[in-house]
């Protein structure tokens, strides 16, 4: 019995295919990135071992190399040779016209000196050099010399100081002759050093200026990789901190919201409960009153549920815009309205100036959405007796600014940077007893970056704070300017923090 088939099926391989591939670009990628990390080193690396090695090999060769005749004991020197011969030819003639012992020592000793250094010229380069020359006679006649001097200085009596001086004579054109060959080769030998060192020189010459080059090059580049990798660190330190207090601000948001959502979520379910368990007793006035809490707090669980909702899809980028042309003017007057009534009730006066009646096009509920989160947050943050004051005007022929400022707390300057965050609140509010989620100049930021503009805010503890939020002057479809023609503003020179 054969054992049965097995077969996978296609989904099984492009699945293996797949992660066959995915393996392979990893390892293509770890290469890539090895291969980077060394493409800096290993040149400056070759680089210097190069002209090390090449520069040590010709320095090597130079201190090594002796010219023959010069300085080596065993090399013979046409100069010497030549010297030699002439001392021991004149102490010769001298003890042939005056014979004494000492001229004879003398003759002896100069003999002597001769005889070995015209020994070393039975060596094979020498040799050579005589037989390429065709001095072979010469060389003969010299060696006869040479026996005529052992002869003399073993006292043999066949040969006297008179026979000696005869024989030098006749010796002397052979040893020229001899002398000169070494001198041609002695001067051969130099030059083709000389040649050797020139061409070790520049090679040496040409290995240095490549480590120059590859010094000149490397360097700045390892120096701009290291900036890079600091530029990085310190980026990633950043974003580090950014994302602690991401975190922290979360952490932060989730209670906010906790409590936010708590908060309608338990008066819905408390006076619900209370409505159903005493309906049978229960006035009527006193249910209209209880399921008017209910309706409200089920209106400002909507708003909150609704608003980090949007912020959601302005995240996602998939918030729409929808443009309508809109009387800007009556927006703005609609959205004063609405917190009139909680304004009366704690004192606070909400002062207005409006240049123009204004026709923008623009989304009507994402501008009057951004103009009710500024007022809120302006109302939220005033005491009883003070004021608020909306401006509306053109500035700087090319914005049109709506301006709300209070002469509340404030906000921290430690705080100014990090309130454009989705979950970020003043700590001012923290320590509070005010309320709010950490949602609103957040959605005002992301509503008017969808609308082409921005966000400025100003603000100083203990004095006030004022928000304008800037729209370009291409949204005005139409204006009517109110009473005078107003000229333009023009921004002044007060600081300002610009969300973005």
């Amino acid at each position: 019995m054969y054992p049965p088939l097995s077969f996978q099926k296609p989904e099984q391989t492009n699945n293996v295919n797949r992660a066959l591939i995915g393996k392979i670009v990893v390892i293509a990628k770890r290469l890539l990135n090895d291969w980077r990390k060394a493409s800096l080193a290993l040149p400056l690396i070759v680089t210097v071992f190069l002209a090390v090695a090449i520069a040590g090999v010709a320095v090597y060769h130079i201190a090594t190399y002796r010219v023959p005749g010069n300085t080596a004991s065993e090399e013979v020197n046409a100069f010497d040779l030549k010297e030699l011969f002439d001392h021991t030819l004149r102490s010769a003639q001298s003890l042939k016209n005056d014979d004494g012992s000492t001229k004879i020592a003398t003759l002896v000793s100069d003999a002597q000196f001769f005889e070995t250094e015209f020994l070393k010229l039975q060596r094979p380069h020498y040799q050579d050099l005589i037989a390429a020359r065709g001095l072979e006679k010469e060389f003969m006649r010299v060696r006869d010399l040479a026996d005529h001097i052992d002869w003399f200085i073993s006292g043999s009596p066949s040969t006297t100081p008179a026979m000696l001086a005869d024989a030098l004579e006749r010796t002397r054109p052979s040893i020229r002759a001899i002398s000169r060959a070494l001198n041609d080769d002695t001067n051969k030998v130099i030059e083709e050093l000389h040649e050797k060192l020139n061409r070790e020189a520049i090679l040496v010459f040409i290995l240095v200026s490549l480590f120059m080059m590859s010094l000149a090059v490397l360097v700045p580049v390892e120096w701009h990789r290291r900036n890079s990798l600091l530029a990085k660190t310190r980026a990633l330190e950043i974003s580090e901190g950014k994302l602690r207090d991401l975190s922290f601000y979360r952490q932060q948001f989730l209670a906010n919201m906790s409590h936010e959502f708590r908060t309608p979520l338990n008066a819905i379910q408390g006076f619900s409960e209370a409505i159903l368990l005493q309906k049978e007793t229960m006035k009527q006035d006193r249910i209209f009153e209880y399921v008017d809490i209910v309706a409200r707090s089920a209106r400002d669980l909507a708003k909150l549920t609704e608003d980090v909702l949007d912020l959601s899809k302005i995240d996602a980028g998939k918030f729409d815009i929808i443009r309508d042309d809109v009387p800007f003017t009556q927006l703005l007057d609609d959205s004063i309205v609405q917190f009139q009534s909680v304004a009366e009730q704690r004192n606070i006066a909400i002062r207005t100036s409006i240049e123009a009646d204004w026709t923008v096009n623009c989304d009507r509920l994402a501008v009057k959405r951004c103009i009710t989160n500024v007022l809120s947050n302006a109302l939220k943050f005033s005491d009883k007796g003070g004021a608020i004051y909306v401006d509306a005007y053109l500035r700087d022929r090319r914005l049109l600014v709506v301006e709300v400022r209070d002469v509340g707390c404030g906000i921290p300057e430690r705080d100014l940077q990090s309130i454009w965050m989705v979950y970020a609140r003043s700590s001012l509010t923290r320590k509070s007893d005010r309320e709010g989620a950490g949602l609103g100049l957040a959605m005002v930021k992301a509503l008017m970056d969808a609308h082409n503009g921005f966000v400025e805010l100003q603000s100083r503890e203990g004095v006030g704070t004022s928000v304008r939020m800037c729209f370009p002057l291409t949204m005005v479809v139409a204006t009517h300017w109110r009473g005078p023609v107003a000229v333009p503003r023009v921004s002044g020179d007060q600081t300002h923090l610009k969300a973005g």
